[in-house]
């Protein structure tokens, strides 16, 4: 159970850190995700779907890193959670040859499937560790997932215009 002093401190680590991992963490998407979408059939819909629930399901977390939800160690859990099941998914939803328009996934996934794979595994790795995270871990560990997703979009997504 929290006391008073501790909630205090957690609010004061949650400002503290809240507007430079806002901007870690909400990197604007170039298009809406409906626009984006437009045209995804079969698997290529199904991961560019995927990617965005994951992408939801850090909003909780900024939030609390904003200071504008206290932080609850339940929905933090419940959040790694969600990114720890689309993670598992990920090499999945990555076919060979699953590059039609509009994929902005890159050749290179299957030039080096392992090193894919690989960085889907640090993913996992970073959502268990945000299962469990505090609020005085929240920040590192937050800012680990997001490392760990713009890695693999920087050598893994083609960004369209």
């Amino acid at each position: 159970m929290a006391t008073v002093g501790s909630a205090a401190r957690s609010r004061h680590v949650m400002r503290k850190v809240g507007i430079p991992m806002l901007l870690l963490l909400t990197l604007p998407m170039a298009m809406p995700p409906a626009q984006a979408h437009k045209g995804a059939h079969g698997v290529i819909k199904e991961r560019m779907k995927e990617m965005t629930r994951m992408e939801k399901s850090l909003r909780p977390i900024n939030a609390m890193l904003k200071g504008k939800r206290p932080f609850d160690a339940e929905a933090v859990h419940e959040q790694g959670r969600r990114i720890l099941r689309h993670a598992e998914r990920i090499p999945q939803l990555f076919p060979q040859g699953s590059l039609k328009p509009p994929s902005e996934a890159s050749p290179g996934i299957w030039q080096n499937f392992d090193d894919f794979r690989h960085r889907a595994d640090e993913l996992k790795r970073a959502a268990l560790l945000l299962m469990e995270a505090s609020a005085a871990t929240l920040p590192d560990v937050a800012r680990q997932v997001q490392a760990t997703c713009k890695g693999c979009h920087e050598k893994y997504r083609i960004e369209k215009d």
